[in-house]
């Protein structure tokens, strides 16, 4: 006996029975509820423009690309053309430290252990100068440094600056030293020449504060020498 064919179904299948056609993995009208463990059934209601898609909330890469776009859009301290790159540099001076440039720098910085050598070397160029020709070379050093690095790092050119202040200051103080010195001597018939050893007395007197300021430096920091004259910033 044969079945009649249902008014709706030209296949002649049951009633709420879904057609091969509609049940066939990958179609894109099949109803992923009725394949639970098919990969490829989706709904058409979810499809959607890619490029309007948002990353996952968790995702660590859209949230780092996130965070590198608004570093990007947002202006740096270090972005003026002439600053010192952003952590490179050493630390910034205390307010109120004297001999500090604040000018523009147009050379290339320096990085943060090269600026701490240099503005160590200018300090102890100090000290080389002093021990060769007790306190008349001292700039000798400071000044070359000073000359190579005062437009790429304002640490070096401070510390050289500084270095180099000194030691002009100990050179004027002893020529003054000699010749008040000499003046004596000549009206003291002779007895003023005990004096002489105090014409070393403004070098000794730089020569421990190069020593602090080589510390310092080392460490870092701005360290300004207690007296100097301060002809060069």
């Amino acid at each position: 006996m044969s079945q009649t064919p249902h008014p709706h179904d030209p296949y002649g299948t049951e009633p709420g029975t879904p057609s091969p056609q509609a049940s066939e993995p990958g179609s894109p009208t099949s109803d992923p509820a009725l394949h639970p463990h098919d990969p490829f059934a989706y709904d058409d209601s979810t499809r959607q423009n890619p490029a309007s898609q948002q990353a996952p909330a968790g995702d660590p890469y859209a949230a780092s690309a996130a965070s590198g776009a608004t570093a990007h859009s947002a202006q740096s301290p270090y972005g003026a053309p002439h600053a010192a790159p952003a952590g490179d540099g050493p630390d910034e001076p205390a307010p109120g430290t004297k001999g500090v440039y604040d000018g523009p720098l147009s050379g290339q910085p320096l990085s943060r252990s090269d600026s701490r050598m240099w503005g160590m070397f200018s300090q102890l160029a100090v000290v080389l100068g002093h021990v060769v020709s007790w306190g008349f070379l001292g700039w000798v050093g400071p000044l070359i440094i000073f000359l190579m690095h005062k437009d790429r790092d304002r640490f070096v050119r401070f510390h050289s600056a500084e270095a180099l202040n000194g030691a002009i200051a100990v050179v004027i103080a002893q020529i003054v030293l000699t010749i008040l010195v000499t003046i004596i001597t000549v009206f003291t018939f002779g007895f003023g020449s005990v004096l002489y050893p105090l014409v070393g007395l403004p070098a000794l007197l730089q020569l421990i504060f190069s020593i602090l300021g080589a510390v310092k430096a080392n460490q870092g920091e701005y360290w300004a020498y207690p007296i100097n004259l301060r002809l060069v910033k």
